[in-house]
Parts: structure tokens; C-alpha cells; sequence
């Protein structure tokens, strides 16, 4: 069975592969039309066309992240449910100078939140984690360093995973129980890795999109209340950057939770604890 899935899985990416290639010489050979044989219509048609296989590249890891190929029970998105439950998490911290300004927002409403953690920044900043951990809220691991998972070698996603966790059991006296890739890329290895570890794979199925230099503390508010539906998991931002471990400014996504929680709060949801939402009842997870 798990051979099949397998072969499945390779079949769809062959084919996305041969998808791409094929939409690219088409795009290049019309274009080509367009353009006089030139140097300049040339060099036009190469970057249009590599500008398209990249696109629609990004295209189809965005898929990948959030909904992949093929069966994936052990991976968990969101849950199927009728009732207006959601959960809040927020990746790359602890910070700083973001992170105690998110938890005096979430203090200051009650709610709680899970907070995936980067192992490097724990060991940096465990008094956070500790008031993440007093203050009712849930821990998962991130990564020591922010790593990209398909690229790390084996032995060294162990580590991380496992250096990540010895951090948090430092820091708190717990263990944590969920484990989310940056950047939602995940591998079979991580996916068995957790399995050994005892840990639950947990991605999202509402980004902020508070991570874009573009969005602004109220457009993060829209597209949040906008796009929720029962059984979100909300994904969100208290430190990192986008391409390195620390860095960017989440002082966005602070000014934003207010309004988000009281938005949502507004539409009838209640904001539970990830570990809530998933044993919820109607188990049936998307």
C-alpha cells in the first residue's frame, strides 16, 4: 500500500515536471512569434519563458504546501468540523521584541495560541517560552536553525528536531507534541521522523500572508476574517524571516491580532487550543 502511494506521488510530480516544460516551449515558441529573431526578441523570450516555468512552479509548491498529493492522514491541515472553532498559531519566534507584545494581546483577551518554535531562538530567549508555557499556551518545534527540510541531510533534520525539543524540555519541563517544517516544505523523512519522535505533523490552511512586505496591520486583519471557515488553523508570525531565522519585522502582525480576535469573535468563532481542535468530535480532518 504505502509502495503505491508512493509511486503515485512520483507519477503527479513527473507529470507536473513534464507540465511545466511543455507549457514553457509553448509559451516560447508564441512568443517567439511575437518577437522579431533578434537578440533582443530572443533574450525577451527566454525571460518571459523562464518567468513562466517559475511561476507556475511556485504555482504547484503552494499546492504542495497546502493541500499535497496523494492520502496524507499523518499531516494535518485543518478540521472538519460545523462549528466555529479555530486556532491561532504563530511560527519563527520566540523574539524578543515581537513575541511579549503578542502575548500581552492574547493575555488581554484570554485566548490561546501555539507557538512554533525555532530551537536557536529558545535557547536565546527561554524566559519567553517559559511565559508562553505558564500563560496556557502550546509549543511546537520549528527547527533548530529555520532549516529547508527537502535539502537538509537526513542526519541533520534528525538534529534539529531532536536539539529543538531538548531546548523546549529545557525551557518548560514538557515535550512538545507538534513539529510544522518552515515554510510548510516537508519529506517523507520528516513525516516518519515525527512519527518516531511521537510528534503530529501540523501545517494550516489560512496564511495571514503577514510575512509580505507588502501587508499592513489591517490589511492582515481582511484577508484573516475574509478567508476563515470552521476548523482553521491560522497561520501567523512572531519573529524570523523568510529566507533567514531572525531578522523581518512582525510589528504588523502585532498591531493586527486585536483585530483579528475580536473580528473573529465577532463572526460567532471561538479560538480553542490546537490540541482542542483536534480531538474535536467530528474527526474527520481536511
Amino acid at each position: 500500500m504505502q509502495l503505491g502511494r508512493r509511486v503515485l506521488r512520483i507519477v503527479i510530480l513527473i507529470i507536473l515536471i513534464a507540465a511545466v516544460i511543455f507549457a514553457g516551449v509553448v509559451i516560447a515558441r508564441w512568443l517567439g512569434q511575437l518577437f522579431p529573431p533578434t537578440d533582443l526578441g530572443r533574450f525577451a523570450v527566454s525571460t518571459a519563458a523562464v518567468l513562466f516555468s517559475a511561476g507556475l512552479i511556485f504555482a504547484v509548491m503552494t499546492f504542495y504546501v497546502n493541500h499535497g498529493f496523494g492520502l496524507q492522514a499523518d499531516i494535518v491541515r485543518s478540521v472538519a468540523t460545523d462549528e466555529r472553532l479555530v486556532a491561532l498559531t504563530f511560527d519563527d519566534g520566540p523574539n524578543e521584541k515581537y513575541t511579549p507584545q503578542v502575548l500581552d494581546v492574547l493575555a488581554e483577551y484570554s485566548v490561546p495560541a501555539t507557538f512554533f518554535v525555532v530551537g536557536e531562538h529558545v535557547e536565546r530567549y527561554p524566559e519567553i517560552v517559559l511565559r508562553m508555557h505558564h500563560e496556557g499556551h502550546e509549543i511546537g518545534n520549528h527547527t533548530y536553525s529555520h532549516v529547508n527540510v527537502p535539502s537538509t541531510p537526513a542526519g541533520q533534520l534528525a538534529s534539529q528536531l531532536v536539539s529543538t525539543n531538548v531546548e523546549i524540555v529545557k525551557a518548560t519541563g514538557t515535550y512538545p507534541q507538534y513539529v510544522r517544517p518552515p515554510r510548510g516544505m516537508y519529506d517523507a523523512r520528516l513525516r516518519r521522523l515525527a512519527d518516531l519522535l511521537g510528534m503530529q505533523l501540523v501545517l494550516w490552511n489560512l496564511s495571514s500572508g503577514d510575512w509580505r512586505g507588502s501587508m499592513t496591520p489591517d490589511r492582515i486583519a481582511r484577508r484573516v476574517l475574509e478567508r476563515v471557515r470552521p476548523g482553521a488553523i491560522i497561520l501567523l508570525h512572531d519573529g524570523g524571516a523568510l529566507i533567514r531565522s531572525e531578522g523581518a519585522s512582525r510589528q504588523r502582525t502585532a498591531d493586527a491580532l486585536s483585530s483579528i480576535i475580536e473580528g473573529l469573535q465577532h463572526q460567532g468563532y471561538r479560538i480553542v487550543p490546537l490540541s482542542t481542535l483536534l480531538e474535536y468530535p467530528a474527526r474527520k480532518r481536511s
